[in-house]
């Protein structure tokens, strides 16, 4: 900011540009909050919900995959014919090819969902990325090891699109977490909002750090006492990192409803749903 030369002119127009930006969409979310606070609601998860793949009545809707590939390979378009098949035929068995998995998840609500590892094809909508398929390897096997915690217990989860079709909260930022997991105990729902994330270039103050409490606050909002609402990011940043980046103990960021992947694989999905019981 120092006044010693002409051509710190431009650098103050960025910084005033960017400051009004920001005061702009903070006072905007503001206001938004105020008016959708009266008009709040719960709804039942409709079959037209773009989240749910493959209901739609013909396959040139949204609701079914996009694979692009070049025409030239024949063994593409042969494998993703047996994959189609399979589907089809409800024949849930491993299928891979180089580096597109198909992941047959039981407590998802719809199957496959599709893991690509390199650029062999084009996938809309976007595939599973390895934090995002570690998470449903880790809940499914959480699930088969631990039976005595699901007595009495219904689990569900669904992968959650992003801006435009999946759900989103304006007020943390239009956050889209990319799951929904349902935990069903007699007529309670615990509705849990999962993002497995890497958060080394996020602050402590940031909204998708910060919506474990925001979605309280929206859970107080709707006031429903047979639903509570929770939120998780899932951490593929080491903790010790985000501690030397933050200042801060691990216990303070679990406090915060971050886990992390890696370090605590056979403990976080238990911690998770622990929380939420």
């Amino acid at each position: 900011m120092a006044y010693d030369s002409y051509e710190n002119v431009r650098l103050w127009e960025e910084i005033a540009l960017a400051m009004l930006k920001k005061y702009t969409e903070r006072y905007y979310t503001f206001r938004k909050r105020e008016w959708e606070l009266p008009h709040l609601e719960y709804q039942d998860l409709a079959e037209s919900d773009p989240n749910l793949m493959g209901v739609a009545e013909s396959p040139g809707d949204d609701h079914y995959y996009r694979i692009l590939y070049d025409r030239s390979q024949a063994e593409i378009a042969a494998k993703l014919e047996e994959l189609k098949t399979a589907i089809l035929r409800g024949d849930l068995k491993k299928w891979n090819l180089h580096g597109l998995r198909a992941i047959w998840s039981k407590s998802h609500l719809y199957q496959p969902l599709l893991y690509l590892d390199g650029k062999i094809v084009e996938i809309r909508p976007a595939a599973l990325n390895k934090g995002e398929r570690r998470f449903i390897e880790d809940l499914a096997a959480f699930h088969d090891r631990d039976r005595g915690f699901f007595q009495g217990r219904e689990l569900y989860l669904l992968r959650n699109l992003s801006k435009g079709r999946g759900v989103g909260f304006f007020e943390a930022g239009n956050f889209h977490p990319d799951f929904i997991l349902w935990l069903l105990i007699g007529d309670q729902q615990r509705v849990l909002f999962v993002d497995p994330k890497g958060i080394r270039n996020l602050g402590p103050t940031d909204p998708k750090i910060q919506f474990f409490q925001t979605v309280k606050e929206i859970e107080q909002r709707l006031g429903d006492p047979n639903v509570r609402l929770e939120s998780f990011i899932v951490s593929n940043t080491p903790s010790h990192t985000m501690k030397r980046l933050w200042n801060m103990p691990k216990t303070d960021m679990q406090s915060r409803h971050i886990l992390f992947q890696e370090e605590d694989q056979d403990t976080y999905i238990r911690a998770m749903l622990e929380c939420a019981r």
